[in-house]
Order: structure tokens, then C-alpha cells, then sequence
């Protein structure tokens, strides 16, 4: 149930194994501000779960005050256990997670998740992402999420389709792997933001039907947004910021409606989430030029907001630059501005 050839068969992943190079951001959207800061609420967080269900609403840090066996600065891949078992009868999920320089185990900081393309890697790097300078500049936790393989001889993937995937369910691997770095480092609980490239840009936006309890804002960058089984019903208004290339010759801009596993249109895409925030105004344009197109959806419930920059003639990559700001620098804004609701 992950990507198909477009006369519906099973096939091998068709995305490329790019994930796009960003330039690094200089303005400390992460610091220096009450809103990145301001602590947990003990009262209104449950605490982390004994069981290994996915639990889809904020929970409290259990690691405030632990030291840390990842340095201030330093990155290092994280293992944990999986029950139960994966594909393949794997009983044990990792991860890379970068600590940033200044980390103090007694401040909660925010967490932002980052999840590789078709083929990529996390483990022993970033996979060119960007995100791990600029978690120490702006001082948060960035943690790189690493995919199973699809099939015993596939390539690294997310299963974004649905529940479970080749054997592989990432619904439940993303919640112990906040659950892991919840009981390892001091997280803000409600500044825990996820974004993702091609296929990891689709498990971003199938966390969004799924954990918006518990994850705050979501930025999928030219994702596959399957449909899937029940379909997406968060709980509550989601915050999202969406980056597609209309010239994208791998998941194409007006979808693939024809298939046995059809993707939507991303405009149909974006409509249905205003609809499922209840926003009231949009799509406006605030921003226009030859290379990109940013609108939004506005006066949401809760809160929310939904963004959209369409890079014109853009293809299968993450851009480095939207409008006269980096893509980081737009990312990370929208994540400074859009914690869970208290």
C-alpha cells in the first residue's frame, strides 16, 4: 500500500532519494521568545503512557532535570525497543537526534521532527537537511526519524498510507520515539513540530490525521498524501504548511486521480484540510512572484492555519528560498507560531 505505478499495480518506490538542499537560517526564531519557552502546564498533561499504544495528546517530559548521554552540540543515533516486533520480526526502531549547543536539562525545548525521503537515511547524519546547524542557532531538539525497509530487500520508506504498511506501522513508531526522547531529554511538551521530505513529507501528513493531539504544527514538503482506510478525522484544528512543486514529475501537482491508490490534487489536497480546520476566509495570495506562490486559509477554528507555497515550474526537491526568506527560516516561523493550544 505505498506507492503503485500509475496503472495501479504494486511497485517499487518511485520517489527519488533527494532531500533537497536548504540554506541554513541567521535569525533566532527559536529564542529569545516567552511563547518557545514557557513551560509545560503539569496540570493539563497526562504522564507518558506504560503501554506502547499511541496516545494522541500531550504528554507530560519526564526528562527535565536527566542528564544527557547526547553532549550539548553533539548528535548521536538512539535505539529502542518495539512491541510489538516490526517487519521482519524487528524488535528494536532507531532514530539521530541532535542535542543543541546551550541545552540545559532543567529548560523544556522544542522538539522538531524530521523525516527522510523514499531510500533516505537518518542514522550517522542528517541527510543534508539543514536542521541540525540550525538547531543551535535557534535551540531546539531536531530528531531524524529512520524508516524500515520496504520488503526484505527494499529501500528505506514511511508507511504514510495507512495504518500498517509492508508489516511496518510508523503511527506506532513515531509515538515511542517521542515517548523515548520525552524520557531522555527535556522536551517541550507542546512545541513538538514534524515535517518531512517526499515520502517522509506523506507520513508528516498522515501524523497530522493521527497524533495532532500531541504534535503541534506539521510541514510537509512534496509529499504523497494517500488516502487511507476510515479516513482523517484529527483532533482538532492542525496547523499545516505545505511546499510543492507544480512541475513535479513524481508526485504530480494535479495528483494521480486514475490509479488503484489515486493521490489527490494538492489544491483538493489543502481545500479539505481548510474545511476540517473550519477556516473562514482564504485561499488569499500574500505572496507572488515568477518562482513562487504562497496563499493561505484563514479565521480557523482553534486557532489554526493552512499555508501553501506553490513553487512555479518546481520540481521534486525542497526549495532553498521562498520569496526573500530561506525555506527554513519560513518553516521554523510557522512552527514558532503555532504551539499547542494550552
Amino acid at each position: 500500500m505505498q506507492l503503485r505505478r500509475r496503472n495501479g499495480a504494486r511497485a517499487p518506490m518511485i520517489f527519488c532519494m533527494l532531500l533537497g538542499c536548504v540554506l541554513l537560517s541567521s535569525c533566532s526564531l527559536f529564542s529569545g521568545g516567552p511563547v518557545l519557552q514557557q513551560k509545560p502546564t503539569p496540570s493539563s498533561l497526562g504522564p507518558l503512557p506504560a503501554s506502547s499504544s499511541p496516545v494522541d495528546r500531550p504528554l507530560a517530559t519526564s526528562g527535565c532535570g536527566r542528564s544527557s548521554s547526547v553532549s550539548p552540540g553533539t548528535s548521536a543515533d538512539q535505539t529502542f525497543a518495539v512491541n510489538p516486533a516490526e517487519a521482519e520480526g524487528k524488535s528494536t526502531r532507531s532514530y539521530r537526534v541532535h542535542v543543541p549547543a546551550g541545552y540545559q536539562n532543567t529548560i523544556p525545548t522544542p522538539l522538531v521532527l524530521y523525516f527522510h525521503g523514499f531510500g533516505g537515511t537518518a542514522l550517522g547524519g542528517d541527510g543534508g537537511s539543514g536542521f541540525t546547524q540550525l538547531a543551535d542557532r535557534h535551540h531546539f531538539i531536531v530528531a531524524y526519524g529512520q524508516g524500515l525497509p520496504q520488503g526484505p530487500d527494499g529501500p528505506p520508506f514511511w508507511a504514510s498510507a495507512g495504518p500498517i504498511d509492508y508489516g511496518v506501522d510508523d503511527l506506532h513508531y513515531v509515538s515511542l520515539m517521542l515517548d523515548d526522547l520525552q524520557s531522555k531529554f527535556c522536551v517541550d511538551a507542546r512545541r513538538i513540530f514534524a515535517t518531512g521530505f517526499s515520502n517522509g513529507g506523506g507520513l508528516s501528513g498522515y501524523l497530522a490525521c493521527t497524533l495532532a493531539g500531541r504534535i503541534a504544527a506539521f510541514v510537509p514538503v512534496s509529499g504523497n498524501f494517500y488516502y487511507f482506510p476510515g479516513g482523517c478525522h484529527p483532533s482538532r484544528s492542525v496547523p499545516i504548511l505545505e511546499i510543492h512543486g507544480t512541475a513535479d514529475p513524481l508526485i504530480l501537482y494535479q495528483g494521480y486521480p486514475d490509479t488503484s491508490w489515486p493521490l489527490p490534487p494538492i489544491p483538493q489536497w489543502l481545500r479539505d484540510w481548510a474545511t476540517r480546520d473550519g477556516c473562514q476566509q482564504g485561499p488569499g495570495v500574500f505572496l507572488h512572484t515568477a518562482q513562487v506562490t504562497g496563499e493561505q486559509w484563514t479565521n480557523c477554528q482553534g486557532g489554526a492555519q493552512i499555508v501553501h507555497y506553490r513553487i512555479e515550474g518546481g520540481g521534486h526537491s525542497w526549495p532553498a528560498m521562498l520569496g526573500d526568506q530561506t525555506s527554513l527560516e519560513v518553516v521554523l516561523s510557522f512552527f514558532q507560531a503555532h504551539p499547542l493550544p494550552a
